[in-house]
């Protein structure tokens, strides 16, 4: 009995000094932001575009992501590109026919650079599952504590759609009124698809399913420009975002070990820029 109360009471005077050293404070789930979250949304709206044709979106398991070639979402993809390949060709002979002007050059530039877009965003699908493995063990070794990225992400997604939606609608409405002023004989929406799409209804001849198809593929066109930015931002923001965590270690480290902690996923994260497969050249 005197030696217990003895113990309590040199514990009670001298207090008891904790290694600092390798403690990290426990966080909530909840306050985890990994990397399917962040660009859920983002790689969402580059499906419905027919971009980045992987299996697994809604996932947050990495073996779960694939890449299926037989799979609607790459048959989409081919679809699409087979019709915009169609709208370049048509460009393409309209300007190889006429004298060569900003209007006849510009949707040879528009639809060829989407068919170029097209084609490196599928070639990143195919690789996309073994970047996101190769994220998700990183994370898993320190996870990504910045509950700001997922709205970040989802807030500059919202404002880049809608402003090329804006854009489209206006140059629609362009359309419109010069076809009325041209086209004033014939039915609306044959004067208004002859008038904004001479490269195809001056050669082929007029149909309410080509008209929508022609359309179609000129929305979807608009939104591939806009969204290759779009995707490169939202890569950018994450790789910041780990970028500062990982800073932050740093000069929060107070030993060794966490120094070769904060080294480590340093090094995953400069691996994990040079496997983003030429995400850089879609700007």
């Amino acid at each position: 009995m005197g030696q217990t109360s003895f113990r309590r009471n040199m514990s009670f005077w001298i207090p008891v000094k904790k290694n600092k050293v390798d403690i990290a404070k426990h966080k909530s789930p909840r306050s985890i932001t990994p990397f399917f979250d962040a660009l859920r949304c983002t790689l969402i709206v580059g499906q419905v575009f027919s971009l980045l044709p992987f299996v697994g979106v809604f996932t947050n398991i990495a073996n779960n992501v694939k890449f299926i070639k037989t799979s609607w979402k790459c048959v989409y993809s081919v679809l699409s590109l087979i019709g915009q390949i169609f709208m370049a060709v048509l460009c393409i002979n309209k300007l190889a026919r006429s004298n060569v002007t900003l209007n006849g050059t510009s949707p040879v530039i528009f639809y060829v650079t989407t068919c170029v877009t097209m084609m490196m965003f599928f070639q990143v699908a195919r690789r996309w599952p073994q970047l996101v493995q190769h994220i998700a063990k990183a994370e898993d070794m320190d996870p990504n504590f910045d509950c700001s990225l997922a709205r970040k992400c989802n807030i500059t997604c919202a404002v880049v759609l809608i402003l090329a939606l804006l854009e489209h609608i206006l140059s629609l409405l362009s359309a419109f009124a010069g076809a009325a002023s041209c086209y004033g004989g014939m039915d609306t929406y044959q004067g208004f698809v002859t008038h904004f799409y001479p490269w195809v209804f001056s050669y082929l001849p007029y149909s309410p399913v080509l008209g929508v198809i022609t359309q179609f593929l000129h929305f979807q066109s608009t939104f591939i420009w806009n969204f290759s930015d779009l995707f490169v931002i939202c890569m950018s923001y994450y790789l910041t975002s780990r970028l500062e965590q990982v800073n932050k270690k740093l000069l929060a480290a107070q030993g060794k070990t966490d120094i070769r902690r904060a080294s480590t996923t340093t090094e995953d994260l400069v691996h994990d820029c040079k496997d983003l497969p030429s995400s850089g050249d879609l700007v």
